[in-house]
């Protein structure tokens, strides 16, 4: 299932890693808040009462991305508005195409 989500990870990971000089840079738990807010959306939209399913891919997706993480995102510039869009989307497209644009 990882790979699936695989180009929304990727898409948002290189928008955060253009973005310099404002905010602040990101840590391990915003980079992981950030997979898990896409997989977690993603993942609703396919079976939005499974929390149990949602959990284990989730936590999947989070090791299987562990590596692009940690070089594509940790320490990259993020701002207190993007996150705050990320929390609030409603879908994963609209993370990518409007909080890390």
């Amino acid at each position: 299932m990882v790979l699936r989500f695989w180009p929304f990870f990727f898409s948002a990971l290189a928008a955060l890693a253009g973005v310099t000089g404002c905010g602040q840079p990101a840590t391990v738990a915003e980079c992981e808040e950030i997979i898990e807010r896409i997989a977690r959306l993603k993942l609703q939209e396919k079976r939005p009462d499974d929390e149990k399913y949602i959990r284990e891919e989730i936590d999947a997706t989070k090791k299987a991305l562990a590596d692009t993480t940690m070089k594509h995102c940790v320490g990259r510039r993020i701002t207190d508005d993007a996150k705050r869009c990320m929390r609030e989307a409603k879908t994963s497209k609209e993370i990518v195409e409007q909080c890390f644009n």
